[in-house]
């Protein structure tokens, strides 16, 4: 069990404000193509997402905390992505914005396993558990949205 070097730490700290803005056009997406969708039940999970991701902010946020970081909680880009990849659903369907989702959700997953890893490293037990717990909410997100991608219709 190790203390993170000032260098590690502000990699770590930088890791987790890019997933923090991830998580910011995650919840936009995620609104988008609630909006979107032509199927009730893929409409309420895709708004269930949503509020699932303000939850992951703020988990993320308090754990960025505790490691002195504030994150801002604007993301103009990441939110006008969302908008730009989602505006192609009528065009092209769902199914490549859902595989979009589902491949990020996955990335995401791997991050916060990664953050805990190190967390537990250095003795951050509690803010390590709470990356687990993000991965786990990640890792769910892209189960539903694989099996919603695999069988959506094609174009």
């Amino acid at each position: 069990m190790g203390e993170l070097s000032p260098r590690d730490s502000a990699a770590l700290v930088a890791e987790m404000h890019r997933a923090f803005l991830a998580e910011i056009g995650a919840r936009s997406m995620y609104g988008w193509l609630a909006r979107l969708a032509r199927d009730s039940e893929l409409r309420q999970l895709l708004a269930r997402f949503q509020e699932e991701e303000l939850h992951q902010l703020d988990r993320l946020g308090v754990v960025m905390a505790a490691l002195g970081e504030r994150p801002r909680r604007r993301g103009l880009r990441r939110r006008l992505m969302a908008a730009a990849l989602a505006l192609t659903v009528p065009v092209v369907g769902s199914r490549p914005a859902l595989r979009i989702c589902e491949e990020a959700e996955g990335t995401a997953a791997r991050w916060y396993a990664h953050f805990r890893e190190l967390l537990d490293g250095c003795g951050r037990a509690d803010l390590a558990a709470e990356c687990d717990r993000l991965a786990t909410t990640k890792l769910r997100h892209a189960q539903a949205l694989e099996a919603w991608v695999r069988h959506a219709p094609r174009r």
